[in-house]
């Protein structure tokens, strides 16, 4: 594609946007594109977000959450079953009811505000998200994996018993109310001893659960883009899925493309991704990206889910791409425009930056910024001042309550190692600062 933004701004200018997104401050690049081409745009958000927002006309559903989960849960409810409030303001900026929607890219709604959406995923390319179904697909390519076991959730126990190794196992709930994901589904099962706990919760949530062996190693992703000429493949990524020390859970906190994979993990996750796109292209007619997360294990990358949609591992390694991706994808779902899948991977792969975003939701209202630095053990500390600093770690508003996230000057520290124990530290140290209510966490050891 030698001028894709020119064929994007012929499909999208000129035209009425309403931008379903929970933070408004993510929609700032895509109305400031819609704006350039010549395009009216209105943003419908839950909540303003922490940084910049868009130049853009905003309205707030007020939407709320209990958790990140609830918090997407209950906005797209807002957007999809609008109240009367949401209805006349959208009314107001679209009388003729002509404008469509650009929702988030979980979304599956073919219509929200009461207009259609556009490039959403198909409700066949969204079941390979469901965790009891996906060990098939891995089985159908011949990947190698985990063993694992489905099972109504009173014989979790059992399963269990038969699964675990010394750090115990992992139980996800299946999809009966629906996507699930960010880790707010899945038990670590350290031992017996958690069983009454865990069956309790999970079984208020879920009927089905997998129960797959705790896995050790670097939690990562490999990532891929299915498009109309054929498959991009890209390259492993981090996953900040952080360890509760008591043993009780995790706590996902961002994707990070510092870490440089082995050559061969890199060939053979690649090769992974390759096969994986291939299949959901042949079988349902894929278009857009994916990730494939899992463990990389001393036996190998063992694949624990799929997610077929945009998410956090393709968007931080594709940001070197001047294009706007995410649009870019929805023209391709709608038929409008063919990407070439090998100028993506050229672009993503010869162009790639080492990068991170970090960041968790939380209950608690904080809004503060605070500078980390190193000290001669290398731990995190707080900093006294930029300059004395890698870092910074800022709260600011989301749906439950604050959203706090941070940013780090990748020069100062190691280059190609994993960033997740540093993520760890600053979220302790940002938790006994401003008492988030976060349980103390670590990362995984680099074996």
């Amino acid at each position: 594609m030698e001028k894709p933004a020119e064929e994007l701004a012929r499909i999208y200018g000129n035209q009425r946007w309403i931008i379903a997104t929970q933070a408004a401050v993510s929609a700032k690049q895509i109305c400031r594109r819609l704006t350039e081409w010549g395009s009216d745009v209105l943003v419908v958000a839950s909540n303003e977000g922490t940084g910049d927002l868009p130049d853009a006309p905003i309205f707030y559903t007020g939407s709320k959450g209990s958790s990140a989960l609830g918090s997407i849960r209950e906005f797209y409810a807002s957007v999809e079953s609008p109240s009367a409030a949401v209805r006349q303001a959208v009314d107001r900026f679209d009388p003729s009811g002509n404008a469509r929607v650009i929702a988030e890219p979980h979304a599956t709604a073919m219509t929200m505000l009461g207009r259609a959406t556009f490039g959403v995923r198909r409700p066949t390319w969204s079941a390979w998200e469901d965790k009891m179904r996906v060990d098939q697909l891995w089985d159908d390519i011949d990947i190698a994996r985990s063993p694992f076991r489905i099972v109504p959730i009173e014989d979790a126990r059992a399963a269990a018993d038969d699964l675990a190794t010394e750090l115990g196992t992992v139980w996800a709930a299946d999809n009966t109310d629906g996507w699930h994901g960010g880790s707010e589904l899945v038990s670590w099962v350290s031992g017996p001893d958690r069983y009454h706990d865990v069956l309790d919760w999970l079984g208020q949530r879920t009927r089905v659960v997998r129960v797959m062996p705790f896995l050790e190693g670097l939690p990562c992703s490999i990532h891929g883009w299915v498009t109309a000429t054929g498959v991009a493949v890209f390259l492993p990524v981090e996953i900040l899925i952080l360890r509760r020390i008591d043993q009780t859970g995790f706590e996902y906190a961002g994707v990070a493309t510092v870490w440089d994979a082995p050559t061969p993990v890199k060939e053979s996750m690649r090769e992974l991704s390759r096969k994986v796109g291939t299949y959901l292209a042949r079988e349902v007619g894929y278009l857009g990206p994916y990730g494939v997360d899992g463990i990389l294990t001393p036996d190998g990358f063992r694949p624990t889910e799929l997610n077929p949609r945009m998410s956090a591992g393709a968007g931080v390694q594709l940001g070197v791409v001047d294009v706007p991706l995410g649009l870019l994808m929805r023209a391709e779902i709608e038929g409008l425009v063919q990407v070439d899948h090998e100028w993506l991977e050229e672009i993503a792969i010869g162009q790639r930056k080492p990068a991170f975003h970090f960041g968790k939701m939380v209950s608690k209202e904080v809004r503060d910024t605070m500078w980390v630095g190193l000290d001669e053990s290398g731990n995190v500390v707080e900093a006294g001042s930029a300059e004395d600093s890698i870092g910074k770690i800022t709260a600011g508003p989301a749906a439950t309550g604050s959203y706090v996230t941070g940013e780090f000057q990748l020069e100062k520290l190691r280059p190609g190692a994993p960033v997740g124990a540093q993520v760890a530290a600053s979220l302790n140290l940002a938790n006994g600062k401003w008492r988030l209510g976060l349980p103390e966490l670590a990362a995984a050891p680099v074996l």
